[in-house]
């Protein structure tokens, strides 16, 4: 290949992309001491992790605006890389699983989903975590619902927690989350989280059969995720655009419509619950009222805990605990 100068403009991104880059593996590397990977519940591990994340978030947005200038397909292309890795990086793919609980695997053309089973009872419920999320933030719902009769099923998504993979999008998750439910069965249950509620409508409008159905902070509009995800990387609008069109090509350019659209006119249980935080600044409460709206229930809300906190809330535990105990619809 000839000899090319760069321009200032590509150096500074490729001195950003190196950054990044070395940041990423010093974070996947970090050791994690036992004493504080047994739980997500500890408030210092937390903060460092989000200040992590955030930091490389920043840098990552620096170098793709900067890139924008000389090569905006590329930084769109780029982008879209990062929109489809789950992040944190700073999360090491952690393998604990509750007292009692055992690793359950199902398999359907090729796909594989890890996960682990708790409880005896003869309830079913599948618990589903959100983007970056993974298995282990349900330890506390598992656990309760076990105590209540209910056998468990929690799974890490495809490219989050001990799976393998870097990168994955909503119709894979949903695929993801259609062979586990199948696998399992009737599901007296089905706790979703976040992302993972979006997907998880989507497997309802394929397969999926759900009792009841529990919607925490759920995403509705995708662009509502993509506005969040550029406000966080502080991107251009021509990166944002080029984003977008990278989105288009891949799952068509009416997704922005069709799949709020399709989910707003599915059918879904009698008993359904949607919980939204009042304090969550990673999902607009306003999707959870549309929801809400559009399937004419009851929007329920809680404060003080935020996007995630949510899964540890005894109120929201309390709350998926009393739907839990309902009657099944056939009866």
């Amino acid at each position: 290949m000839p000899y090319r100068q760069h321009t200032r403009n590509e150096l500074h991104f490729e001195t950003h992309c190196d950054m990044l880059s070395s940041e990423m593996k010093l974070t996947r590397r970090m050791p994690v001491s036992k004493e504080t990977t047994t739980t997500n519940d500890d408030p210092t591990r937390r903060k460092l992790s989000n200040g992590s994340e955030a930091r490389i978030m920043r840098m990552a947005g620096v170098g793709l605006n900067s890139m924008s200038y000389v090569a905006p397909r590329l930084a769109g292309r780029l982008a879209a890389y990062l929109w489809f890795t789950p992040f944190p990086f700073s999360r090491s793919r952690q393998t604990e699983i509750p007292f009692g609980a055992g690793r359950v695997t199902f398999e359907s053309g090729g796909m594989v989903v890890h996960g682990y089973e708790i409880g005896s009872g003869p309830r079913t419920a599948l618990l589903i975590h959100g983007w970056a999320g993974s298995s282990r933030q349900y330890r506390r719902i598992a656990l309760r619902l076990a105590d209540d009769g209910y056998k468990c099923f929690v799974i890490d998504l495809p490219a989050h927690g001990v799976e393998s993979g870097e990168s994955t999008d909503v119709p894979e998750i949903a695929e993801a989350i259609e062979i586990a439910g199948n696998a399992i069965g009737r599901l007296d249950l089905v706790v979703a989280h976040s992302f993972g509620a979006m997907a998880t409508s989507i497997a309802m409008q394929s397969s999926l059969r759900v009792d009841r159905l529990v919607l925490l902070a759920p995403a509705l509009r995708p662009h509502k995720v993509l506005e969040s995800f550029a406000a966080n990387l502080q991107l251009r609008p021509i990166v944002v655009k080029a984003l977008e069109q990278t989105m288009e090509a891949r799952f068509g350019e009416d997704i922005w419509k069709r799949i709020p659209n399709d989910t707003l006119n599915m059918d879904v249980p009698d008993r359904t619950l949607i919980i939204h935080d009042l304090d969550d600044d990673m999902m607009p409460i306003e999707e959870a009222r549309r929801l809400s709206e559009g399937w004419d229930l009851e929007l329920n809300t809680t404060q003080g805990h935020g996007h995630n906190g949510m899964l540890r809330a005894s109120e929201v535990i309390d709350q998926i605990a009393t739907l839990a105990a309902a009657e099944p619809a056939s009866a």
